[in-house]
């Protein structure tokens, strides 16, 4: 199992080859590792480069930014920093680093270290491989290849998920976007962690970091069931019956309508049935975007009634009014279609041309002159006088 650069898309590899070039020219020597070097030893594409050196990152960063005009960002609690430029995608340069953990499920304190503490310090065997950049050799020592080989997810310790619980969410992450399996141990590790309350010691923004980066999987729905099924999302929303086919409805919604939100969608069906703005404390979510899940979660049965109790086009679109471009991917093709149609229809009629005084009657009048030539009630032609009409009703039953 060899590392080929060829699945480095045209931005990675101009940061690439940038990076070689100005490690030779200072005398430096980094080293890809983690993910990146993972991918590529699995003849994936590649996003993120992670870089992590024994000796001056500082100069590196510094050195690459001054090439590219870019701008280096400082986070010296973790030693590294974070390269970004236009047409480049992020880099982020990294202090080789040893850890400790001075509190179950808090972030560790970190030191200096070599490349081999850094690479022992990792969550899994598959991300603490290290490639030379100067040599092109491969740096291995907990075994990574042959589990990378082995289709096998494995942690370095056996208290791995009792120091950092989050490594959790990302174990099953990892394992369901590359179709792995977990190794016996590390499995047993995994649920013993989860059954001794860790996740609890962790903070709740953090739990929430790592659910919605599963969000944003391919495979979305499959890491949420097994999450569930784990026992991994109590923590978050007590116990709850998560259908997998309400998962993959909502999975495939969002990956054919990339606009919509996920976040937002996968929380609605997790929560379905029983939402609280409670439930969703520390997610970050707005307060506008946290209404919408609940809607969804609570009211999608509501809506279904009310759409099939209607007899009318005019019935529907007022119950639809208020729906969120969510809610309606949610609802039943067949009950939102003309509404959808309805929200692109538009009349070459503005305010300014009913001369009647200024107030929110005119927005209201124009919205129905809008519904009724949608509709048929009146020709395009009267659309005027119809609104001009609507207006001065409106205003005079203020």
């Amino acid at each position: 199992m060899t590392i080929s650069l060829d699945n480095l898309a045209g931005p990675q590899r101009r940061a690439f080859d940038l990076i070689k070039e100005v490690a030779a020219e200072k005398k430096l020597r980094p080293y890809l590792v983690g993910g990146p070097v993972r991918d590529l030893l699995l003849g994936r594409g590649v996003i993120d480069l992670d870089f992590t050196i024994e000796d001056d990152s500082s100069a590196l960063a510094r050195g690459i930014a001054r090439r590219i005009n870019g701008r280096v960002r400082s986070f010296p609690q973790f030693l590294t920093y974070k390269v970004t430029a236009q047409d480049f995608p992020e880099i982020d340069i990294a202090t080789a680093r040893s850890e400790k953990y001075r509190q179950a499920g808090a972030l560790p304190s970190v030191s200096s270290g070599t490349l081999a503490d850094d690479l022992l310090r990792r969550d899994f065997s598959i991300n603490a491989i290290a490639f030379d950049i100067t040599s092109d050799q491969l740096h291995d020592p907990t075994g990574g290849r042959r589990d990378l080989e082995n289709q096998t997810i494995r942690v370095l310790h056996d208290l791995s998920f009792i120091d950092d619980p989050t490594r959790i969410f990302r174990a099953i992450r990892l394992a369901t976007r590359l179709g792995f399996t977990t190794e016996v141990n590390t499995e047993e590790s995994l649920m013993s962690a989860i059954a001794s309350g860790a996740l609890a010691t962790v903070s709740r923004e953090r739990l929430w970091r790592e659910l919605l980066l599963a969000f944003e999987e391919d495979r979305a729905a499959r890491v949420v069931d097994a999450l569930n099924r784990a026992g991994a999302l109590e923590v978050l929303f007590g116990r709850r019956e998560i259908e997998p086919d309400s998962l993959d409805r909502v999975e495939r919604i969002a990956n054919a309508n990339p606009s919509l939100d996920r976040e937002v969608l996968f929380l609605s069906a997790i929560l379905y049935g029983n939402a609280s703005p409670v439930d969703l404390e520390g997610s970050g979510l707005s307060q506008q975007r946290a209404r919408v899940v609940v809607q969804i979660a609570n009211e999608v049965p509501r809506y279904t009634d009310a759409l099939l109790e209607a007899t009318t086009d005019r019935q529907r679109f007022k119950v639809l009014k208020h729906a969120s471009p969510e809610l309606l991917a949610i609802l039943p093709s067949e009950q939102v279609g003309k509404f959808r149609e309805y929200q692109n229809f538009r009349i070459p009629l503005r305010g300014s041309d009913l001369e009647v005084p200024s107030g929110p009657h005119i927005a209201r009048a124009l919205e129905r002159t809008r519904e009724a030539v949608f509709m048929g009630e009146i020709n395009p032609e009267q659309a005027r006088t119809f609104a001009q009409e609507m207006a001065i009703k409106y205003l005079e039953s203020k």
